[in-house]
């Protein structure tokens, strides 16, 4: 059995052995390259990805070119384009490996006909979405109540060395301000702890 596997499923659901042994089969061990896409818009995906090592992102591309970063994925987070694979529709979302990342891929759908085989396994699926419902209301709560300052020290917070694993445009990206902004509050918050 795969210490990796077994305590992620658990970190959802106490699964019996059998359970972990059957989602086991479901998954693979995968590597991704600094800067791999994982998931294209406009792709029709058809997997999940379950990060143990790395940082990966979701993004969008406007018209302009311009990069917005949706989120990060570290190690133990669940990622993919999640709800173009439950409507089968074409991703509006980009996921990228932002460093060396190593984790698990797996065949949603497969997993989708598991849950329905196994209740135990539905409820996983239930937990994973809940803890992905709770994550994106507690980032769209910080992008509309907290201060540009406030979001970085709260994502350093949650990834303590973000700035020593990516570059600062990924960082600025996912704050909503400009790698020039970013700077200031750097320097800012340097020149406060200094005082």
């Amino acid at each position: 059995m795969n210490d990796d596997v077994k305590n992620f499923l658990n970190s959802y659901i106490k699964l019996p052995d059998h359970l972990i042994t059957t989602f086991e089969s479901l998954v693979t061990y995968t590597e991704l390259e600094p800067n791999e896409i994982f998931t294209k818009v406009g792709e029709h995906p058809s997997n999940f990805f379950i990060v143990k090592t790395g940082i990966m992102r979701s993004y969008l591309l406007n018209d302009n070119g311009m990069e917005t970063t949706r989120a990060f994925f570290t190690s133990g987070d669940i990622t993919g384009a999640n709800s173009a694979m439950m409507q089968k529709i074409p991703s509006e979302v980009n996921y990228q490996a932002l460093t060396k990342v190593t984790g698990y891929k797996g065949n949603f759908h497969d997993l989708m006909k598991l849950t329905l085989k196994h209740h135990e396994l539905s409820l996983f699926y239930i937990k994973t979405l809940e803890s992905a419902y709770v994550k994106a209301e507690d980032i769209l709560l910080k992008i509309s109540s907290l201060t540009a300052t406030e979001r970085y020290l709260a994502l350093k917070e949650r990834i303590p060395n973000i700035d020593d694993l990516i570059t600062q445009r990924y960082i600025a990206s996912f704050l909503n301000i400009s790698p020039v902004q970013l700077s200031r509050i750097k320097k800012k918050l340097i020149v406060n702890k200094l005082s």
